[in-house]
């Protein structure tokens, strides 16, 4: 009896020790899998929150993105008029973006604008000699004969003036006259020279009425390629249309400073969407008032005077060529090896 007593007590010592451990083993694997279903849960919460992030740009970057940040140029023409004294002196800034990026700041508080002209024009660059011009061409209206009127020395460049001419009569293949070489067809005189650079100048006398600006830039745009397609190869320079002194703005209402600045603006637009290089001539003619300055100015307020007038325009020229090292530099000047 005893040992039947104490064998009976020895297995069920065993057999509820046997249970106590399935119970703790059991335990362990739920907890194992409960913790394992905690961490899928949270895997599976990040993808979608890092998935939303992704679908949604964070706030604070900037919307209808309608240009690249500029890579020279000045950042501002208020800046760089204040500073020459020369410039129109109301363009903004230039693409500014402050303390841009931070996902907290409120959506829509970065504005990017496009390029404008102070962007686009060409900088200042040096000096070249004028031998630069020897393979250049001069396309205009009466400002342009006025460098073979007054006999202005600018290298031996073919100057291609042409008095009251628009782009249209360039476009049109109209018969125009040289007062050098008489009656002739622009666009076959420059396609024959097949210059390296050229220098346009067109809209003084297309827009001394209001409501011309529109068929000017739509000839102009034409003009620029065709030129394209005639001269491969060619550096074409865009110049701005000039100020005019304010007694002519009176009479050719076309010609005002406000009207001519917007015009600048499409043109150096359309300048920078056809491959050509800006040239703004009012850093070199304008005063603080946005007129022709009275000292670079002939008698009728609209053309240049022969000395001072065409001796800032070459000088002008001069400064804003495009950089290469091949161009011939003045001695002394920031890209000359002398």
């Amino acid at each position: 009896m005893g040992i039947s007593h104490e064998y009976h007590s020895t297995h069920g010592r065993r057999r509820r020790s046997k249970a106590g451990t399935g119970l703790r083993l059991a335990g362990v694997i739920a907890a194992i899998l409960l913790l394992s279903l905690a961490i899928t849960a949270i895997l599976e919460n990040g993808e979608k929150q890092s998935e939303a992030a992704q679908q949604s740009p964070a706030a604070g970057t900037a919307a209808n993105i309608l240009a690249p940040l500029p890579m020279q140029g000045d950042t501002g023409a208020s800046t760089a008029d204040s500073t020459a004294g020369e410039g129109s002196g109301t363009a903004d800034a230039a693409v500014t973006l402050e303390q841009f990026g931070p996902a907290r700041q409120a959506a829509g508080a970065y504005q990017v604008k496009a390029y404008d002209s102070s962007v686009i024009r060409q900088p200042s660059c040096g000096q070249v000699d004028l031998s630069y011009f020897t393979d250049a061409a001069l396309l205009g209206d009466s400002l342009t004969v006025g460098f073979s009127d007054y006999s202005i020395n600018l290298g031996g460049a073919l100057i291609c003036g042409y008095t009251g001419v628009g782009p249209d009569a360039i476009v049109n293949r109209s018969a125009v006259k040289s007062s050098v070489r008489g009656s002739e067809v622009a666009m076959d005189v420059l396609t024959a020279a097949q210059p390296k650079k050229l220098y346009v100048l067109l809209g003084t006398n297309t827009l001394t009425t209001l409501g011309a600006a529109d068929r000017f830039l739509a000839y102009y745009g034409q003009m620029l390629d065709q030129l394209r397609q005639a001269l491969p190869g060619c550096v074409i320079y865009v110049q701005s249309i000039p100020p005019v002194r304010p007694q002519a703005a009176a009479e050719k209402p076309g010609l005002a400073s406000d009207v001519l600045r917007s015009v600048n603006e499409q043109l150096a637009k359309l300048a920078a969407d056809k491959g050509c290089v800006y040239l703004d001539l009012w850093e070199a003619f304008a005063d603080e008032n946005g007129n022709l300055k009275e000292m670079l100015a002939a008698p009728d307020g609209v053309h240049f005077s022969a000395g001072n007038g065409y001796g800032a325009w070459v000088t002008y020229l001069r400064n804003h060529a495009k950089y290469s090292a091949s161009n011939s530099w003045t001695m002394g000047s920031a890209y000359s090896a002398e």
